[in-house]
């Protein structure tokens, strides 16, 4: 063998141990690999944490009167809503509001009820509630005719839970007072959000009359207590 055979043969084998050593490396890394993931619990899927909240949106008078605030149901203190006018900041609340919402939810009186006002008119506000999804807690209603609705028939209780548990966002309550006391007694409200009507009707007692009131002062104090100065208007 030459000298130059042997140089060649020697630079051969040099190669051929390196790559044994390479492939020896490459698989104990695989097999380090392997028991780590044995060692190694998977992760578990995640879980949906998110869930929908429950908000009560209501007007109520000073005296907490929230029954017929349009005065179209027959009750004889109705109709004091319309006593304050039209407010522009009102109209905007109400549509930040259901451009926020995720669903509606409601009794089957207050759905009837806007079930019969709200499909035939048009413009931001009365698109965007035709179009959310809408559900009804009803044992009664049978085909609802308001786009997007839902009838919930079974118990209230695991309706509502079932519900927030598939709904992201806020799942807003308009009206519907049995079914707002219901949820508020089992603890599924997770907001309150008044619009304080300054009107009186029996504060003290029943009175002849509603009694226009005119908002002068707010003030938070501690304890999440508002402190609300109102002027009767015919002493305006």
């Amino acid at each position: 063998m030459t000298i130059h055979e042997y140089l060649m043969k020697a630079v051969q084998d040099d190669a051929r141990r390196a790559g044994e050593r390479d492939r020896l490396l490459r698989e104990a890394r695989r097999a380090r690999r392997a028991r780590r993931q044995r060692l190694v619990p998977a992760a578990p899927a995640r879980r949906r944490t998110e869930m929908g909240k429950i908000v009560v949106s209501e007007n109520v008078t000073l005296d907490g009167v929230i029954q017929d605030p349009a005065g179209d149901e027959g009750f004889r203190p109705g109709g004091w809503v319309g006593l304050t006018g039209n407010s522009p900041q009102l109209a905007k609340l109400a549509l930040d509001e259901a451009l926020a919402a995720g669903a509606l939810l409601l009794g089957r009186r207050s759905y009837e009820w806007l079930a019969a006002r709200w499909p035939s008119r048009s413009g931001e506000l009365a698109d965007r509630l035709n179009s959310l999804p809408k559900y009804v807690v009803s044992a009664t209603l049978a085909n609802p005719a308001w786009n997007n609705s839902t009838v919930l028939k079974g118990d209230v209780l695991n309706e509502v839970s079932t519900l927030k548990q598939h709904i992201d966002g806020d799942i807003v309550i308009a009206g519907s007072f049995q079914l707002v006391r219901t949820l508020i007694e089992h603890d599924l409200v997770d907001e309150l959000r008044l619009k304080i009507v300054p009107v009186a009707e029996r504060l003290f007692a029943e009175t002849s009359d509603k009694k226009p009131m005119r908002l002068l002062d707010t003030q938070t104090l501690e304890g999440g207590i508002a402190y609300l100065t109102y002027q009767s208007v015919r002493d305006a």
